[in-house]
């Protein structure tokens, strides 16, 4: 996967120049890939900064998290080397990386 100068910047914002912002925004069109990019950046913040912690992915509906961000992220975070656990009885993915392990709940609006 090959990633733009902005989506680079913003698989970065936690340890590049935007370090010390609060937040970041992306706007662009359907289909840049802002989705995949953004999950894939906080599955990546999370697993390099914190161990035995708990997450949450949110989206409208857990249906549409799993089919508009999972679907997608999962396969680029095992390429990474990330093993990944799915719940789906509890609706939660565990990711272990380099000795660490991390929770993260699917979670929709509705919920």
């Amino acid at each position: 996967m090959k990633f733009s100068p902005k989506q680079r910047r913003v698989l970065g914002w936690w340890y590049g120049a935007d370090r010390e912002r609060d937040a970041i925004i992306c706007d662009g069109a359907v289909r840049s890939g802002k989705t995949v990019c953004l999950g894939l950046s906080f599955a990546c913040w999370a697993m390099t900064q914190f161990s035995g912690r708990q997450f949450a992915l949110c989206g409208k509906t857990a249906l549409a998290l799993r089919r508009n961000l999972l679907g997608e992220l999962l396969p680029v975070l095992r390429r990474l080397g990330v093993k990944v656990e799915e719940r789906r009885g509890e609706r939660s993915l565990l990711l272990s990386w380099r000795g660490r392990e991390n929770r993260f709940w699917l979670l929709g609006g509705r919920d």
